[in-house]
């Protein structure tokens, strides 16, 4: 099991792999990760959003393993360190981007 909070307010909750809708600050997902058969993993979802949603929502996404396929895996940077928590003109709970240096690196925040 796998039980996330803490979301940054500005992660979508994704309906689709285009569309979704603001989590407002308050998102908790619960996973469960399993095997339904060789080479097809179902992560069960439950999204609790009670700022945005009045019900859980469950989900299922299912990812499938082609063994004959080959890929390479890269490694990847998140830049959290790149926003402050703020507010937008409506209140809700938002990062905000951090200046930058002419060279791309952060500036300290105050």
């Amino acid at each position: 099991m796998i039980d996330t909070t803490g979301i940054a307010p500005q992660a979508y909750i994704a309906i689709s792999e285009a569309t979704g809708i603001p989590n407002n600050g308050d998102m908790h997902i619960v996973e469960r990760l399993h095997l339904a058969k060789p080479d097809v993993l179902h992560d069960d979802l439950e999204i609790t959003a009670p700022k945005v949603l009045t019900a859980s929502w469950k989900t299922t996404r299912i990812y499938r393993r082609y063994p004959e396929r080959h890929y390479e895996v890269t490694e990847g940077e998140c830049a959290q360190e790149d926003l402050s928590a703020g507010k937008d003109r409506f209140g809700n709970d938002i990062f905000i981007l951090n200046e930058q240096n002419p060279d791309g690196s952060v500036r300290a925040v105050k």
